[in-house]
């Protein structure tokens, strides 16, 4: 039996059984979120994490949440720290001195010419990570000599984003923000918007960020803290009891002797221990010292006070263990976010090698986002500018960030020292000493005393070479740069000297 073809196999199957032909370049399925009226359907069963509550939501937790704000820093900043540059076209055909110049503009136009710093741009858009998507709008502007260039990016923050406009294929051509100012509808069409997705969980425009799974933890956090709280203000190392003649003031009340009113101011301070008792330099109580007196007919004092207080004791009072949840959920926040090496050394457990491993672990996933950055910066603001002036495609560069990662200088430079001890010594003008200087975080050798330096190593070779010759003729032996005469070839000598 033959082997069905590949367009055997593009049959789309119809009603009765009957099959037709499909197109290899037709779209036939479908996204998997609803989008409906541009308004998204969020399959999310917490009203706190649905539309534009959960961004409260989240802004509550990065900015009440240590671990959540320390770990969301700490990535942010090592994404700004990255340098950026543009690496030449090098397509088959294009002019490599023309690519160049077309590269170093392009630095230009996008790192220096925007009025928000490049790095800030580049925090901003990191946030897709944790929010799910980040938007940013360009706008263009021509400089003097006729090149059209960014004049700036701008945020356009998740929370006012309240439609997508969303095409057939299910790619975004567009969103609508409703204006925190005077809460109109603005159009920003996709091709003018800096647009970053993490799609990675789900198809939806928004996509899912770290947030998201940041929120039950931090709920639970925020609670075991409460606990702690409550726990520290009115832990007296065990239950307070407290004790009164309530029925005998009740009686008097009954009786006339005293009113209601004056009941009430009685047992007004015992109650309000027994509410409030919180921790404080002004924590105490005063009470009458009377004891209840017998029944019999002598009417003496017995044991038992009438005002008392006490506490039932306990073998423990529970805030180790809420102290331990507390621990728990941190480190699993820490997990989520990628940070947990920023928890290392607060106990005895851990090592150097075990925070060296886990901070390579977190650098890894910041050089991730740095390489899908790279990639929207090339496709939202890059292939814009070529457009936008005209510009052969062809000659279009890549945007390169470096790459984030822990440099030890003494690793470094011990590695250098090894490699002069085997010979290969470094010159002063090698960029590696340059870099080293930077590392440190000294000044770099000026330019006009690394020529001193190498004039004066010239002349010092010279002067050893011309004492080495002089050596040389003073012993009787040729000078270095004067081969031996061949006494083969010479005629005087041919026939041993006689004639």
């Amino acid at each position: 039996m033959a082997k069905p073809s590949i367009m055997d196999r593009l049959r789309r199957i119809g009603g009765g059984g009957q099959s037709t032909r499909v197109s290899p370049y037709e779209v036939l399925g479908a996204m998997g979120t609803a989008v409906y009226g541009g308004y998204v359907q969020d399959p999310e069963g917490s009203s706190a994490l649905k539309g534009y509550r959960r961004y409260q939501t989240y802004s509550d937790m990065l900015a009440n949440t240590s671990i959540v704000a320390a770990g969301v820093r700490y990535f942010l900043n090592l994404t700004a720290k990255s340098r950026w540059s543009m690496v030449p076209s090098t397509k088959e055909g294009v002019n490599e001195d023309e690519a160049a110049r077309i590269a170093l503009l392009c630095e230009e136009l996008l790192f220096d010419d925007p009025k928000t710093p490049w790095h800030r741009v580049i925090r901003r858009a990191a946030m897709y990570r944790f929010y799910g998507f980040s938007i940013q709008e360009w706008t263009a502007k021509k400089r003097d000599d006729g090149i059209i260039t960014m004049a700036d990016i701008r945020p356009r923050p998740q929370k006012t984003i309240e439609r997508w406009d969303i095409d057939q294929n299910g790619d975004v051509a567009g969103v609508m923000q409703r204006s925190p100012q005077d809460s109109r509808e603005i159009y920003l069409p996709r091709g003018k918007l800096l647009y970053v997705v993490d799609d990675t969980l789900s198809d939806s425009p928004e996509g899912l960020g770290i947030f998201r799974h940041l929120a039950a933890p931090a709920k639970r956090l925020e609670r075991y803290e409460q606990l702690e709280g409550v726990g520290f203000e009115t832990d007296l190392r065990g239950i307070p009891l407290g004790r009164g003649p309530f029925t005998q003031l009740a009686q008097m009340v009954k009786d006339g002797s005293i009113t209601e009113a004056d009941r009430l101011r009685i047992e007004e301070p015992l109650r309000d221990f027994m509410e409030n008792h919180i921790k404080g330099p002004k924590l105490g109580m005063m009470l009458d010292s009377m004891p209840y007196l017998t029944q019999d007919d002598k009417a003496s004092p017995s044991a038992q006070k009438q005002w008392d207080l006490e506490l039932l004791k306990a073998g423990s009072t529970g805030q180790e263990a809420v102290a331990e949840a507390i621990n728990r959920v941190n480190r699993e926040m820490a997990r989520v976010l990628g940070v947990e090496q920023l928890l290392l050394g607060e106990s005895s457990t851990g090592s150097h090698a075990l925070s060296k491993d886990k901070t390579q672990s977190f650098f890894m996933l910041v050089n991730g986002t740095l390489n899908e950055l790279t990639e929207a910066v090339k496709t939202d603001l890059l292939t814009v500018l070529f457009q936008l002036n005209g510009w052969d495609m062809a000659l279009m560069p890549t945007p390169s960030c470096e790459a984030v990662s822990y440099q030890d200088v003494e690793i470094i430079a011990g590695v250098l020292r090894d490699m002069a001890t085997a010979g290969a010594t470094l010159d002063m003008r090698d960029p590696a000493v340059g870099e080293i200087r930077d590392l440190l975080g000294v000044s770099r050798t000026p330019q006009d005393l690394l020529d001193e330096i190498e004039e004066d190593a010239m002349l010092q070779r010279e002067a050893q070479e011309a004492s080495m010759e002089a050596e040389r003729a003073k012993a009787g032996l040729p000078g270095r740069n004067k081969p031996k005469e061949d006494k083969a070839t010479d005629p005087d000598s041919r026939d041993g000297g006689q004639s």
